[in-house]
């Protein structure tokens, strides 16, 4: 029985055979694409309604759509990922960003979707640990359970990137546009934006040009980018103020080109022990195709784990004190 969850999946198809037919999906968009570029060849760049209607029947009759996760929560709130779009995904250091967009595309990745995560803050086989302690529900691993992660990854269509600390943004910036390209990749993860855009000089101008080659990338290739951003940090460590789509860190050029900004927030404990609480919240804070809003998440860090919460487990953290005079 093919795997719960799958859109368009048939009853009848075998996991292996789900898996075959959304490569010969992926393979098809490849030739969707050059097909397109023969279209646009027969037209003028200041584009008529003929020449996007062919585009929408030629889009429908392969059968292009968007790219859902696999997540029911997510795909009914945030809907899937739109092709040609960049996503920006931000939060206060330790909030769980690198293990959010793991959950997302992990499932992707299970249904033959080739994800690659460009992560620059750890080596490859950090990275690794990361994505193996979600799959296997546990942090702390040993050999076997590097082994067991390794046996049901490599059959995926997950990649990894291995940092190189010499190369600068323009050298980093080609290596993943000239990958993408070549590898035929379906879906990029930029961890994260800032590390990308790390420039000695001018980092705001930087921080736009990178912004607009990799939208320019995701609407050349018409797939969807995901990058991660930290929001400013606070003055003080023990308070944070709410965060906002404007609270990204740097010059906001990210979220000027992305379609929709994720702000994914779990509150401060207080506590040493437990930095954060448990449950917090996504916001849509910028949303293009859907109607925005907040979603309550629930982080189970021990198992890189994130389920979606409720409002009332989100302020049942945070009970009233009670007064001092009604204590004596």
């Amino acid at each position: 029985m093919a795997e719960p969850g799958l859109p368009h999946a048939s009853p009848i198809l075998s996991i292996d055979e789900e898996k075959e037919r959304i490569r010969q999906r992926m393979r098809e968009d490849r030739d969707y694409l050059r097909t397109l570029d023969g279209i646009r060849e027969k037209f003028s760049k200041a584009l008529t309604a003929e020449y996007v209607y062919e585009k929408i029947a030629l889009q429908k009759q392969r059968g292009i759509k968007a790219i859902p996760t696999g997540i029911d929560w997510w795909d009914e709130w945030a809907g899937p990922f739109r092709r040609a779009n960049l996503y920006c995904f931000a939060g206060y250091q330790g909030t769980g960003k690198t293990s959010f967009l793991v959950n997302l595309t992990w499932p992707m990745a299970q249904r033959g979707v080739r994800i690659w995560n460009v992560c620059m803050e750890l080596t490859a086989e950090e990275t690794f640990e990361v994505v193996a302690e979600h799959v296997l529900g546990k942090t702390g691993l040993d050999e076997a359970d590097f082994t067991a992660a390794y046996a049901t990854i490599q059959p995926t269509g997950y990649r990894f990137f291995e940092p190189e600390r010499d190369k600068g943004w323009k050298e980093t910036l080609e290596i993943i546009c000239d990958t993408v390209r070549r590898d035929k990749i379906d879906v990029v993860i930029i961890d994260n934006f800032s590390y990308l855009t790390t420039s000695g000089r001018d980092s705001y101008e930087v921080e736009r040009m990178v912004a607009k080659a990799l939208k320019g990338l995701s609407q050349e290739l018409e797939i969807p980018i995901l990058a991660i951003a930290h929001l400013r940090k606070p003055d003080r460590d023990d308070t944070e103020p709410g965060p906002t789509a404007h609270s990204v860190l740097g010059s906001g050029a990210i979220t000027q080109v992305a379609s929709d900004t994720f702000i994914l927030h779990h509150p401060l404990t207080g506590n040493e022990e437990q930095s954060r609480h448990p449950v917090g919240y996504v916001l849509s804070g910028k949303p293009r195709w859907t109607m925005g809003g907040k979603r309550y998440v629930h982080y189970a860090g021990f198992r890189r784990s994130f389920t979606p919460s409720t409002v009332a487990d989100y302020e049942r953290q945070f009970p009233v004190k009670t007064n001092n005079r009604r204590m004596r």
